[in-house]
């Protein structure tokens, strides 16, 4: 009978790269067009497309630039996160701290994400997304994380 290690850490490393491919897209495009997130995501106050001429769309994505920073700032931890994630890949279970990370940071950004719905910060068309994903990568985290004793 084949041993399930072998099996179970090649899906922690196809979930740590898809997970840094994930955070590394999100952080590009927090860096290159933050208003234009939030204006998808429908955050209040940062104007809407609803109405809005094609002319006057490039002038209004870039309306908050104090925003655009803070959100960069995030754009920049992300692909830091995603850049650790994919060295960790080539040793999932010697570096069982990124697996941990995964859970945690997966974990945390679910929970605050149904807290935010719950004090209506965001509805839940805004954060289902990204609390439902993040749920899932701590959950595949969670289930996939190496035994002790494998390598």
């Amino acid at each position: 009978m084949a041993s399930v290690a072998p099996v179970r850490l090649r899906l922690l490393q196809v979930l740590m790269a898809l997970d840094a491919v994930v955070l590394m897209a999100l952080g590009v495009l927090f860096m290159t067009a933050p208003s234009f997130l939030g204006m998808s995501l429908r955050i209040r106050g940062i104007p809407t497309l609803e109405g809005v001429s094609h002319d006057n769309y490039f002038s209004m994505i870039r309306s908050m630039p104090e925003l655009d920073y803070m959100i960069g700032l995030w754009g920049c931890a992300l692909i830091s996160l995603g850049i650790g994630y994919l060295f960790s890949i080539r040793h999932p279970a010697r570096n069982v701290n990124w697996a941990r990370a995964g859970i945690v940071r997966g974990a945390l950004e679910c929970m605050f994400g149904f807290v935010a719905m719950q004090h209506h910060f965001v509805r839940w068309d805004q954060a289902a997304l990204g609390t439902v994903v993040a749920g899932a990568f701590a959950a595949a985290y969670l289930i996939l994380y190496p035994a002790e004793g494998v390598s």
